[in-house]
């Protein structure tokens, strides 16, 4: 199975180059962009299923004196997942218009 991952891996890597070498590497980063925008549209439910009742428990901790600790803890974590939740698909959306707008200059391709 390591090894079936690894192969997979490795074939992945090596079409990434190609493409890289044959000057369409801003399609390709177009592409990665792409694909984490709609995996992040997926995923978007499931952090805030999870950051919420998290939130919920660290602010339930934090009436222990001898729990603020890791209250804190989970709050600044449970708060930082929700941020990533809301605000990851609009900032990869605007990374990816940047990249097709500008990328040729930048990734080596024609203008």
């Amino acid at each position: 199975m390591k090894e079936l991952r690894s192969f997979v891996i490795g074939m992945i890597l090596l079409v990434l180059l190609f493409q890289w070498l044959n000057g369409s590497g801003a399609a390709v980063v177009v592409f990665v962009v792409a694909l984490l925008g709609a995996l992040t549209g997926h995923l978007k439910t499931v952090m805030i299923a999870v950051a919420v009742p998290v939130l919920f428990a660290g602010g339930l901790l934090y009436v222990s004196p001898w729990h603020r600790d890791l209250a804190g803890r989970l709050v600044v974590g449970a708060l930082a997942v929700l941020v990533v939740a809301v605000l990851g698909e609009g900032f990869l959306h605007w990374f990816q218009v940047q990249v097709g707008t500008y990328g040729g200059r930048l990734l080596g391709g024609q203008p």
